[in-house]
């Protein structure tokens, strides 16, 4: 794996979390590096995606979330520190470097990355279109380039370290850019739904997750934060997907 150690979570649990992304069976469930495109693209999103709508963006739409609830006490744990740390070097650092896994020879670095942001804001839609037209010559337009969704044959010149520099560094100056360009939005979205009392864990806060005590039962909320009893979302025995 390139980038640095996540600072929200160990080694041991990046591999972990990587581990249990990979063992997931749906072939259109994302590896770590396409969960951390699609976390930064819901960081910066206006409109808040919970937990129940991006579930099956990672884990795929044919699959239950989680095989039991200590499973999804476990692997809910781990997402949410991550997307934590995301938030966290944006505080800190004032920019968060894509996490992505080395390439194969020839290839570039990333592209699960960028499926991955813009899943995610697929999910968002509120204002991303026009944030593209927008910035069509900007370092957005590497992610859907990269993604291979303006030119499937591109690159066409030969992939040197220096293209990779490139690359990963455009994708992270345009997550900033959307950031620093939705943060009104997000501001906004925030006050009007402590106007109207709305429970204020819509997103991920910067504090740690504690996993609270006792577990989960079937009957308690689902740890996903849908609202729902665990054995009606990510918890129900049959497949139907969470939408």
């Amino acid at each position: 794996m390139e980038n640095s150690i996540n600072a929200g979570l160990s080694e041991n649990e990046l591999e972990r979390l990587a581990d249990r992304l990979e063992a997931t069976a749906d072939p259109e469930a994302l590896t770590l590096e396409g969960v951390d495109g699609l976390f930064c693209a819901l960081i910066a999103s206006p409109r808040t995606v919970m937990p129940n709508e991006y579930l099956p963006v990672i884990f795929g739409p044919e699959e239950s979330a989680f095989a039991d609830i200590d499973d999804a006490q476990a692997t809910m744990s781990l997402l949410m520190r991550y997307w934590n740390s995301i938030i966290a070097d944006l505080e800190r650092e004032s920019i968060h470097l894509p996490f992505v896994f080395d390439a194969a020879a020839g290839e570039l670095p990333g592209r699960e990355w960028a499926e991955g942001f813009l899943a995610g804001t697929r999910l968002a839609r509120d204002g991303w279109k026009e944030l593209f037209d927008s910035e069509r010559e900007g370092h957005l337009f590497m992610i859907p380039l990269m993604a291979g969704e303006v030119d499937p044959n591109w690159p066409t010149e030969p992939v040197t370290p220096e293209l990779e520099e490139d690359v990963l560094h455009s994708m992270s100056v345009g997550f900033l850019r959307s950031y620093q360009h939705f943060a009104p939005a997000r501001r906004q979205g925030a006050m009007a739904n402590h106007d109207r009392g709305a429970p204020p864990a819509t997103r991920f806060s910067a504090d740690p997750y504690i996993r609270p005590e006792p577990k989960v039962g079937r009957n308690d909320p689902c740890p996903c934060g849908s609202g729902r009893k665990f054995k009606k979302c990510c918890g129900s025995a049959d497949d139907t997907p969470l939408h």
